[in-house]
């Protein structure tokens, strides 16, 4: 078949497959199969740091200065990804100059599990002692990238449903989902002179239970909520590799409109990882994001089409 044409395989044996199965015989939700889902969005984002100095009684908190990004998002069959900036045209983005932010991120929602992809970028950030004074260091870079895979034991419960809209809650439904988060984080002020170590790098990796909850108000007005706990193993690598006993956490709260073809809404999430209690330095690692978005959901173009065809034709030739 080709590599090509197996990648192709792949995605569309995911999305005619597994999808299928579960929304042939469940009346709890309808996936829009076929459709191209485009969405606008705009959300206010931020990837904060708090270091926690125990002995000498002095926290510092390491504030990025691009906050409100604009973006675009594409779904189609199990497969969503998003590309985000923060433009000038917004006040809080004007704060200092050179400061930037570019986030990105890829979900996919094969049957009942969940993966999700994020990455963040940020150049220009504000250290600030709590109760004292603070610096703005424009050279200062953090990087993030990571994700998470959670599978849902309820099959009548839909997280896309809340998550990218790209499927629509019938009936009110929850379901608890254990979870494994992983993420790499690097700091950079190889360019900034008052900045001792020029690189730190940070891995976590934690799993736990989680919870999210569907309410269906009405027929297109739906509420989502959820959180996680969990615990794991932090690694920092600075001048020596040490290894923490890592807390993360994470809440979720959504609400919108979803009609056959436009929808709507807000999501609001955050996360959470905390490291170092047993240490002189505790830091606190915090995601999160408000994101208001607005979508249209199209016939798939012809050439999505004609492959997925020809795709699940030869699938069946095998089957």
């Amino acid at each position: 078949m080709g590599i090509k044409n197996s990648i192709w395989a792949i995605l569309f044996i995911s999305v005619s497959g597994i999808a299928q199965t579960d929304t042939i015989s469940n009346a709890y939700y309808k996936e829009f199969k076929n459709m191209l889902s485009v969405q606008a969005f705009t959300f206010n984002a931020f990837n904060n740091f708090t270091l926690e100095y125990k002995e000498e009684n002095t926290v510092l908190d390491i504030i990025p200065n691009e906050k409100t990004t604009v973006g675009i998002a594409f779904q189609y069959g199990i497969i969503g990804f998003s590309l985000g900036f923060a433009p000038k045209i917004f006040d809080d983005n004007r704060d200092n100059e050179n400061s930037k932010m570019t986030s990105f991120s890829f979900n996919m929602f094969p049957g009942r599990f969940m993966f999700n992809f994020d990455l963040y970028s940020q150049k220009g950030v504000t250290v600030q002692e709590q109760g004292g004074s603070s610096v703005y260091l424009q050279d200062f870079k953090t990087f993030k990238i990571g994700g998470s895979t959670a599978y849902f034991f309820n099959k009548n419960f839909s997280y896309s449903a809340s998550a990218l809209q790209n499927t629509k809650q019938l009936k009110s439904a929850g379901s608890f989902a254990p979870t494994i988060s992983y993420y790499y984080t690097e700091f950079n002020a190889k360019n900034e002179p008052l900045i001792e170590s020029e690189e730190t790098s940070f891995i976590y990796t934690s799993i736990g239970p989680a919870y999210y909850y569907n309410w269906v108000i009405n027929d297109n007005f739906l509420l989502s909520t959820g959180g996680s706990i969990g615990g794991g193993i932090a690694i920092t690598s600075e001048e020596n590799t040490t290894s923490r006993f890592l807390v993360s956490a994470s809440v979720l709260l959504a609400a919108g409109y979803n009609f056959e073809h436009w929808y709507g809404g807000l999501n609001i999430s955050a996360k959470s990882f905390n490291h170092g209690e047993e240490s002189n330095v505790q830091m606190n690692d915090a995601i999160g994001h408000a994101t208001l978005f607005i979508g249209y959901r199209f016939d798939e173009p012809a050439f999505l089409k004609r492959k997925r065809e020809k795709i699940e034709a030869k699938v069946k030739r095998l089957l």
